[in-house]
């Protein structure tokens, strides 16, 4: 397994260049539907599935830790997130939270990386056998940090790692625990002509209308939302105790 190191403490793995499938097929989202009485319109924006291809790249093994946000803050001067000094969410080795997108992005560049687009996070997740969790295709709650976890706040970002919350790329912690912010501006209907070569969503942001792409689910979130296909929304300046991010970077 090919990694880097890189200056802010992190480790970053190859995702090998390739195919994938991207999104949720119609029959398997209704199985899932009745199977765990998940809400019917749980996979809407994630249709049709399709096949991508993606560039090799590199990608965070975990999210960024409180402290790597901590070294930030002291080397740049940079304004504390939320909760950041609420002993449920600011142990060294939890996921950073309450972090809008533009301070993660920010960080990305003082680390000298970048967010990861949705595809490429989806790729890092689930590999390129369409796989609905970085561990397989059987829901369990026990592998992850969601609110049927009963935990109740952000665990340690290698906690569920001898759990399997691990993908088939030795990346960490992608499914719960926090949301991850994504480069690509956020359309439902993305799926139905987006490229099928290194897509990322840039339609221009208006007012009305600035949501961005977040992947992974979180603590505080059903399960639902915790899969490799999953896709959610927010705006760039929103703060949550449940929203953190990792990196990624160009081969």
């Amino acid at each position: 397994m090919e990694t880097i190191q890189n200056q802010d403490g992190s480790t970053l793995l190859l995702v090998p260049s390739g195919d994938f499938l991207m999104g949720t097929d119609d029959s398997e989202a209704e199985q899932m539907i009745r199977q765990y009485g998940w809400r019917a319109d749980c996979c809407h924006d994630e249709r049709p599935q399709h096949t991508v291809y993606l560039d090799a790249f590199y990608i965070c093994q975990y999210p960024v830790t409180v402290a790597q946000y901590a070294r930030y803050l002291e080397e740049t001067g940079a304004l504390p997130p939320d909760c950041w000094d609420d002993p449920r969410f600011n142990a060294p080795q939890q996921p950073v939270i309450g972090v809008s997108r533009y301070e993660a992005l920010a960080y990305a560049v003082w680390a000298g990386l970048r967010l990861p687009t949705e595809a490429e996070w989806e790729k890092a997740a689930r590999s390129d056998d369409g796989r609905r969790w970085p561990w397989g295709n059987e829901w369990d709650p026990h592998r992850l940090n969601v609110a049927e976890s009963g935990i109740g706040q952000p665990t340690d970002v290698d906690h569920f790692a001898s759990a399997g919350n691990v993908s088939p790329y030795g990346v960490c912690d992608m499914v719960g625990n926090v949301w991850e912010w994504c480069l690509d501006r956020y359309v439902a209907d993305y799926y139905e002509d987006c490229p099928r070569e290194n897509p990322r969503c840039t339609k221009p942001e208006v007012h009305y209308d600035g949501y961005y792409v977040m992947r992974g689910g979180s603590w505080y979130n059903s399960g639902d939302h915790s899969r490799c296909a999953a896709r959610y929304n927010r705006f760039a300046q929103m703060r949550r105790r449940h929203v953190g991010f990792r990196c990624a970077h160009d081969v």
